[in-house]
């Protein structure tokens, strides 16, 4: 592939898809929600979305930094992400600290405020299980996305000078790790005999769920996708079978969600969706069929762009409503179709709230870490 590369707005839309996912997992207790089986199943699996995350993050990494004639600053890539992630990650923080700080003092102790403290602002409480959901929980994901950030320039420059077989046995190699680490969770039972469920708690499921090395196969898969996406042969190839390949990957992740309370839950967890959500992605990333044009509209691009807010500042907004709206709605909230609306309600101001916080929070204060960045860089070149 040469020249500019065509932004994939599809994939920005797929990004809302995946958020908004997340949002109504976190929510509201399904099971009392609704009566409806496959409604329940499919909104309480909101966890996978985060394993596409994960692939979809290397495959538009390699996509747009991948190219073989062109090499990678690696400063540059480095400031980048941080000015991509850190700024929004901190206002979630922010948002939620008065709460999480209180409560910590009150029920933990000042020793514990502070480790956790020190553990979300460096990004690693991912590597270890009791820190991992600590202050803002879905923010376990980025302390994993930090280390593929580290990581992937070396890793995706290197796929990228190998021959296809190499890299489509990097990706298979990765899915088979990526399996078989749940698998033997299951046949150990590290944490007791019980089987483990979304609600389990224990170390080493702990460490299973949020182990930034236990998920990086994800990203690599990610990588590899992207890797095979750039040759022009397997683009033009996938281009008339895009159609078909979106229809079949939406109804394979439709049937498994559907499905979900029969599959073991550390499998569905972490990896087993992996090569739909490849063939998803490969799909709409050839921007064809009725799927790829609907993500691709302005709504939708607009809402993907705004995804990343909506998955830092859900859990935030989630505890702002519950110790001020709710209470305030608390005397009417007396029927199921009064908290189902208050349900909805909430759904619609994250989302709204997302693309606020994008426009005026993201934005500038991404531009403001990569301009400091580039005085200083600057400033540095004329002293030599």
């Amino acid at each position: 592939m040469t020249g500019a590369r065509p932004h994939l707005r599809a994939l920005t839309g797929l990004r809302f898809l995946a958020a908004f996912q997340v949002l109504v997992f976190h929510c509201t207790s399904w099971s009392r929600w609704t009566r409806h089986a496959l409604l329940r199943n499919v909104a309480g699996c909101g966890y996978v979305a985060v394993s596409l995350f994960f692939i979809l993050s290397g495959f538009i990494l390699t996509y747009v930094h991948g190219a073989r004639n062109k090499p990678l600053d690696r400063t540059d890539f480095y400031v980048n992400r941080f000015a991509r992630i850190y700024p929004a990650y901190l206002f979630g923080l922010l948002l939620v600290a008065p709460f999480y700080f209180v409560h910590t003092l009150r029920h933990d102790g000042p020793a514990r405020l502070v480790e956790s403290v020190a553990a979300v602002l460096a990004l690693v409480q991912g590597y270890v299980p009791s820190l991992a959901l600590v202050w803002n929980p879905p923010a376990w994901s980025l302390s994993d996305e930090a280390l593929f950030y580290a990581l992937f320039p070396a890793i995706a420059l290197w796929l990228v000078a190998r021959r296809r077989t190499v890299a489509v046995g990097v990706g298979l190699a990765s899915y088979a790790l990526s399996l078989a680490i749940p698998l033997a969770y299951i046949v150990l039972s590290p944490d007791g005999p019980t089987p483990a469920t979304p609600d389990s708690r224990g170390f080493w499921l702990g460490v299973l769920r949020y182990g930034p090395m236990v998920r990086l196969p994800e990203f690599v898969m990610g990588i590899v996708l992207g890797r095979l996406f750039l040759d022009d042969d397997f683009r033009r190839a996938w281009d008339a079978r895009s159609v078909a390949g979106s229809i079949v990957a939406v109804l394979a992740i439709g049937a498994v969600l559907a499905t979900s309370p029969s599959i073991p839950y550390p499998l569905l967890h972490n990896a087993l969706l992996a090569p739909v959500f490849a063939l998803l992605i490969v799909s709409l990333a050839a921007g064809r069929g009725p799927l790829a044009a609907l993500l691709g509209t302005s709504l939708f691009v607009t809402l993907g762009e705004a995804s990343y807010s909506l998955y830092l500042i859900h859990v935030p907004l989630q505890i702002i409503w519950a110790k001020s709206v709710a209470v305030v709605m608390n005397p009417w909230l007396t029927s199921p179709a009064a908290q189902h609306t208050s349900t909805v309600m909430f759904l619609v101001t994250a989302v709204g709230a997302s693309v606020v916080t994008h426009r005026f929070i993201e934005i500038p204060l991404r531009d403001a870490v990569r301009s400091e960045f580039r005085k200083r860089r600057m400033r540095v070149a004329v002293q030599a």
